[in-house]
């Protein structure tokens, strides 16, 4: 079972005081992934030399783009620097010296910059609020955008594999900024405020011989219905479950799902097509009315059985993890080589036999890799710890 490591520019920058990449290696690391794309956040980095407190870029690239893009041109990053290699080709350079694999993480749709700048391409749910957070791959130009980064980011020598995340349509449970709210979405709550209704998936609804304005007003009153008669001093609700679905939410269900897949059908085609000879891995998660940064099981089976499918478990423990693999939205996943990637804190992971654990349960699911979340936000000993027992 291979182990891989998550890592930023700047945390192969501090690496230089650290040993550099082959002491990632000696550690038992074989791969390193890189991110290429990426959004805004707020990071704690323990033992980065520039700084302990680091702001991300937001929506900026690590590669130096080639291709046309059209609307949305990608912004660079101050790690690409003029005059020197990119840290892509940086990393593809000294992963094969150091005999590893470069694999680009690439978060597409997930980006803040562009939605400000084009709210029109931003997913708007039912009553007309826009995510600018989220770019919804419906719309041309997002397609084109993602197709032709993914064809840039194959045309580097070296390169092992491009990890897609935020590839398809992203809704309201993704964090944003300062996210508040005063009870817990229940059943289909979340799913149906991440419905897109933008005028590119309002075409498809048309096409897909639905009346899309019925489906948006029937969207918008379940939301309705369910925040009205929410009671922010519930427990918490169950996950949700479409076994109980009334005929009149199975139609507006039916026809949400229809297009999602339809939509990461196409630009599933696409991807493959610009990716070439690079193997491709597609995040994924176990259940069918996840709206996050990853596509849903059944969603990602547009791409070809070979692909791997990475299920990212950054808050679950071992029998989380165990559960996940075992769900019946992921048995569409077995034929396919399976990754997991787990960020080793507590409270889920709190002993050495939790990583013992967390091995076995990959090890008797088939799991050809585990990667490790992530390299600048842990401390040393963490890595070291993970590292020998994982590898």
């Amino acid at each position: 079972m291979q182990l891989a490591l998550y890592v930023h520019p700047f945390d192969l920058r501090a690496l230089a005081d650290h040993g550099g990449i082959a002491r990632l290696r000696d550690l038992g690391f074989a791969e390193l992934s890189i991110a290429t794309s990426y959004h805004d956040g707020r990071w704690l980095t323990p033992w980065n030399p520039e700084r302990r407190v680091r702001f991300l870029e937001d929506g900026c690239v690590h590669f130096r783009p080639r291709g046309d893009y059209g609307l949305l041109r990608p912004m660079l990053s101050s790690e690409v620097r003029e005059g020197e290699a990119s840290p892509l080709e940086r990393l593809c350079v000294e992963a094969a010296q150091a005999g590893m694999s470069a694999r680009a993480w690439t978060v597409f749709g997930h980006n803040t910059q562009f939605g400000l700048q084009h709210p029109e391409l931003s997913v708007e749910n039912a009553h007309g609020d826009r995510y600018p957070y989220a770019l919804c791959p419906a719309q041309p130009a997002v397609s084109d955008y993602h197709s032709r980064m993914v064809g840039d980011l194959a045309a580097h020598e070296g390169l092992g594999t491009i990890e897609l995340e935020a590839l398809g349509q992203m809704g309201i449970k993704h964090s944003s900024h300062h996210d508040k709210k005063s009870f817990t979405p229940k059943g289909l709550l979340d799913f149906a405020m991440s419905a897109c209704f933008c005028p590119a998936c309002m075409t498809l609804y048309e096409a897909d011989g639905r009346d899309g304005e019925q489906v948006r007003r029937s969207v918008r009153a379940f939301v309705d219905a369910m925040t009205r008669d929410a009671d922010a001093m519930a427990p918490p609700a169950s996950p949700a479950d479409d076994a109980g679905l009334a005929d009149e939410q199975r139609a507006w269900v039916d026809a949400v799902l229809s297009v999602r897949r339809g939509t990461v059908a196409r630009l599933a085609a696409r991807v493959v097509a610009a990716s070439g000879e690079v193997a491709r891995a597609v995040q994924v998660h176990a259940d069918p009315w996840f709206t996050g940064s990853q596509l849903s099981a059944a969603s990602a089976a547009a791409f070809p059985v070979t692909d791997q499918r990475v299920f990212t478990c950054y808050g679950e423990g071992p029998d989380q993890i165990a559960a996940g693999l075992d769900h019946e939205g992921a048995r569409v996943t077995a034929a396919s080589p399976r990754r997991v990637c787990v960020w080793p804190k507590a409270p889920q992971f709190r002993t050495d036999d939790d990583l013992v654990q967390l091995r076995e349960v990959c090890v008797s699911r088939g799991v050809e890799s585990v990667a490790v979340y992530h390299l600048g936000l842990l401390p040393w000993r963490t890595v070291e710890r993970v590292a020998k027992i994982l590898s």
